[in-house]
């Protein structure tokens, strides 16, 4: 029965995914990577929200999690954040609640602008919903471009609470992103302008916590609106965290 209800959402997600990109308007940055943080911004005055979903229904562990985050852009350097973490069936141990912000901040943008070099920092207030004791994750990153590829490059160290993570826990972060606008260039028509509009990505988080892994997909972007589509490869032992991902965010 329950195997049965993962395997209905899941074709529901893979057969909505075209429609979702169907529905794209013209691209601003997503505000993470998948889970990562990114070093991209919600604009001044804009909202921007996010949905989730981790599906598996196959290797006798089942799972459906949801995680949904919307924030608000109190300048073009600083937004705030109020995000639901793994809601869904079975209830998970890290079921929270998250309140806090995120900056990111360019140095030398006339010197070196081909090398879009960005700082950033946040935090997130952590509640449990499942009895866990409060606590704050924190983190900190550092992005760069390489020139002519336009290949983004990030790196950082967090810290978060057993509320988030399952375990108190220090550990590295990192992600790639490669925009496929020169391939796209390079091809021309319909399905250039498509590929002009993705990019390839992957993150990582170190460890054994319940957030480590390393998730490669795809983000298909406009003005408006995000999909992003990945496989998550768990680094914890027996990999029963293994799933499908697939993201839908969009900016007001």
């Amino acid at each position: 029965m329950v195997s049965t209800r993962f395997r209905r959402a899941r074709r529901c997600l893979t057969i909505g995914s075209p429609a979702l990109l169907a529905l794209a308007c013209p691209a601003q940055a997503q505000q993470t990577i998948i889970n990562v943080p990114s070093v991209d911004q919600t604009k001044k005055d804009h909202v921007f929200f996010l949905h989730e979903s981790q599906v598996r229904d196959w290797a006798d562990n089942d799972f459906w999690l949801t995680t949904n985050f919307l924030t608000y852009g109190v300048t073009d350097r600083l937004e705030v954040a109020v995000t639901t973490y793994n809601l869904g069936r079975p209830r998970a141990r890290n079921e929270a609640i998250g309140t806090g912000w995120k900056t990111a901040q360019p140095l030398f943008q006339e010197g070196l602008p081909d090398l879009d070099l960005k700082l950033g920092a946040g935090q997130m207030l952590i509640f449990s919903l499942t009895g866990k004791n409060p606590g704050v994750w924190s983190y900190g990153q550092a992005a760069f471009r390489i020139p002519g590829l336009r290949t983004r490059i990030m790196a950082g160290v967090s810290n978060g609470p057993t509320a988030l993570f399952g375990q108190r826990t220090t550990h590295m972060i990192a992600s790639y992103e490669q925009p496929l606008t020169l391939l796209g260039d390079a091809i021309g028509g319909k399905a250039g302008k498509i590929l002009s509009k993705m990019t390839l990505l992957g993150e990582w988080w170190s460890g054994r916590h319940e957030l480590a892994d390393f998730v490669p997909g795809v983000n298909y972007h406009t003005d408006k609106l995000v999909v992003i589509v990945g496989y998550k490869f768990s680094n914890k032992p027996g990999r029963r965290g293994d799933g499908l991902i697939l993201e839908v965010g969009t900016t007001f």
